[in-house]
């Protein structure tokens, strides 16, 4: 399959520690993942959050933007760019490593977290559910349980998706909780080309502490 990846910078210097965890935790919730991959999203890029739990700092947000790019060494782990547009036209870009673990489950790896996200349903409106296991580093306080939606159109999502979302996540047991719908109303400033990063990142003090979406 042909897939879009745009102009890539062959070299890359990103001081990020990996963690290798053999197993998820026992605390994550059992969900039912779907059969869907890393390399999909990869294909269908640019991927938009069109929703996730209600917090202050996910209430500023107007739209998040991720692309991945594949390392030249393993098919299976990607570099991914996280861009973030807020509400009042300021920008910021987070970046993580990508790890596909099997179908519907990867590891992701920031220098403050690691976490295992499960892709376990679809809703309609091209939106896929992820729930986040945080396997080191925590997770926010002022969220439940971490799941968000995301989809290769950057519209909001619609009412009649949403009470799709809320099915599924009564049929996995999850917990209920308030999500914030993203408004997407200013233009996406979505990475195009791979960042050569010299240390110090200077993306280090934008980093929040959970490394969100």
């Amino acid at each position: 399959v042909d897939c879009f990846v745009g102009n890539m910078v062959s070299a890359l210097i990103l001081p990020i520690l990996l963690f290798s965890v053999a197993s998820v935790r026992s605390d994550c919730y059992d969900v039912n993942t779907i059969d869907r991959s890393a390399r999909d999203d990869f294909c269908e890029q640019p991927v938009f959050v069109n929703f996730a739990p209600k917090t202050e700092e996910v209430k500023m947000l107007d739209n998040v933007c991720h692309t991945l790019f594949p390392l030249p060494d393993d098919p299976d782990t990607f570099h991914l760019y996280i861009s973030r547009v807020f509400c009042d036209g300021s920008n910021d870009v987070i970046s993580q490593i990508i790890t596909q673990m099997e179908l519907g489950v990867t590891r992701k790896t920031t220098i403050y977290r690691t976490f295992t996200d499960y892709i376990f349903g679809y809703a309609g409106c091209d939106t896929y559910l992820v729930y986040r296991c945080p396997n080191f580093g925590g997770k926010p306080d002022d969220i439940i349980v971490d799941i968000y939606g995301v989809s290769p159109q950057c519209r909001p999502i619609g009412l009649s998706c949403l009470r799709k979302v809320e099915e599924i996540i009564k049929e996995n047991g999850l917990p209920e909780q308030e999500f914030y719908v993203l408004p997407m109303k200013l233009p996406h400033r979505c990475v195009t080309q791979q960042l050569c990063l010299q240390p110090p990142n200077p993306f280090y003090n934008k980093l929040p502490s959970h490394g969100l979406l």
